[in-house]
């Protein structure tokens, strides 16, 4: 039951769809919006930053960011979760870059086998995290999930968005399990993820 149900959100993300992923209540207890870069549409970030409502953020690989040379945003972080942010960036090929359109382009292009660090404008309108080398079994976020996720499907970045609620708190689990229906998405959570992939190591 586990497999196919990771299994099946991986095969949601390979065809281009989002899903949502809800961590830990002991941790930070959020649920974000995740698609595969290499999939990315504008539609799908425009309906993210409609319905999320939360930070556009595109999680890679450390060796992807350190062929784009993707710098950590601060060496002095004091952020309680340790989300490993880097300078923001934007595709030369966009105008503004922050339309849904620009950002699309933007994600997509860092998934990109051909780009490389001078393609990219910094600071720009896209945020990339770089998850741990250990993934969700070293760290439960979301950063880690996207990636051990965008792995499975063969691929080394993704576009994450958190969940608000309608007043603007964050959207606990219950919430996000009714929006995940009503949006027609899967929902997994980080420690289902962490232990369908310990299983696979078995």
């Amino acid at each position: 039951m586990l497999n196919q149900k990771i299994e099946h959100a991986v095969a949601a993300l390979k065809a281009g769809k989002l899903i949502i992923v809800a961590d830990n209540e002991d941790r930070e207890a959020e649920g974000d919006m995740i698609g595969l870069a290499s999939q990315v549409t504008p539609a799908n970030v425009n309906f993210m930053t409609k319905h999320a409502r939360g930070l556009l953020c595109a999680p890679v690989t450390q060796q992807l960011a350190q062929h784009l040379d993707l710098h950590p945003m601060t060496t002095h972080g004091n952020d309680a979760f340790g989300t490993a942010f880097t300078i923001s960036v934007d595709h030369r090929s966009t105008s503004t870059g922050i339309s849904a359109f620009d950002r699309a382009q933007t994600i997509a292009k860092l998934a990109d086998d051909t780009s490389q660090a001078a393609d990219f404008y910094r600071p720009g309108h896209v945020f990339p995290l770089i998850a741990k080398a250990g993934g969700v079994r070293e760290r439960g976020g979301h950063t880690e999930a996207a990636i051990d996720l965008a792995k499975l499907a063969g691929e080394q970045a993704a576009y994450i968005c958190e969940v608000l609620q309608d007043d603007g708190h964050m959207a606990r689990r219950p919430t996000l399990k009714q929006l995940a229906q009503r949006w027609q998405l899967d929902f997994i959570t980080i420690a289902e993820l962490r232990e369908y992939l310990a299983n696979r190591q078995q």
